[in-house]
């Protein structure tokens, strides 16, 4: 596959920061609740560095019935709509945060799975107190299709003995790690501050993305990317939120950052 395909399309993809995980689709989940909300968001990204955002939105049908593969494109046509008429020059990506439990394989299998920016990428979470074996198994049937699963801020999950010796196993078969800026900070707890930092240190990671939600909460993910910028090499950082993304979106594997 050549860098600027995907899906056999020719891609066109900006220089920049690149936002895998966001909330900023209006109205449709716990981020922004209007389009002045996005539009707040975009252009705090756009003063420190980003060129676009892949749009996450929540999957999970008890919460969000809504929200599958067909309405998240429209909603995503409909946001680029909104920013072309107020002149906000910024790229986005329909995808989804996939939140995982007992029966996410058979709505897979009804609904179909959302991927990012219509690669092969998924991005799921869980909050469940323990590793559950269904989680494993949702891990398997994706990568079993030809997936490759992105765990979004493990570093937020519940605290839960032998975490590392899950995500080991995990990484070991394909899935890769998602930490959110925000969590340098400690706004995301102790737990989360800590856990970020030593994953950070051990090489855990291939993307780091904001998270962002509303307007009020923007704030703390840039502080959380001064942090970064400033404990960690640029070049590093720069891998994770600009040159990983974009081979994303291009198609080009993503292998963990620290594996150069």
């Amino acid at each position: 596959m050549s860098e600027e395909q995907n899906n056999g399309e020719a891609l066109e993809v900006p220089r920049g920061r690149i936002d895998i995980h966001c909330h900023l689709i209006p109205g449709v989940d716990d981020g922004c609740m209007d389009v002045d909300e996005s539009v707040a968001i975009i252009e705090e990204l756009k003063l420190h560095g980003y060129v676009g955002s892949i749009c996450t939105p929540h999957i999970w049908r008890e919460m969000f019935p809504m929200n599958g593969p067909g309405h998240i494109e429209r909603w995503v046509e409909q946001l680029k709509g909104e920013l072309s008429s107020r002149g906000v020059q910024y790229e986005l990506w329909a995808g989804g945060e996939i939140r995982l439990h007992k029966k996410v394989i058979e709505e897979w299998q009804q609904d179909g799975v959302m991927t990012l920016a219509g690669s092969k990428y998924v991005l799921v979470d869980f909050w469940e107190g323990k590793w559950s074996r269904w989680v494993n198994k949702a891990f398997e049937y994706l990568l079993g299709e030809g997936y490759v699963p992105i765990l979004a801020h493990p570093e937020r999950l519940p605290e839960m003995r032998k975490i590392d010796k899950y995500l080991d196993t995990i990484m070991a078969e394909g899935v890769l790690l998602q930490g959110n800026f925000q969590c340098f900070t400690g706004e995301a707890g102790y737990t989360a501050d800590v856990n970020i930092r030593r994953w950070m240190e051990a090489g855990y990671y291939t993307f780091l993305a904001t998270d962002a939600h509303r307007p009020d909460s923007i704030f703390s993910r840039i502080d959380g990317i001064d942090i970064a910028m400033a404990t960690y090499s640029q070049q590093r950082i720069r891998e994770m939120a600009d040159t990983k993304p974009r081979e994303l979106i291009l198609g080009i594997e993503p292998t963990s950052a620290d594996q150069q």
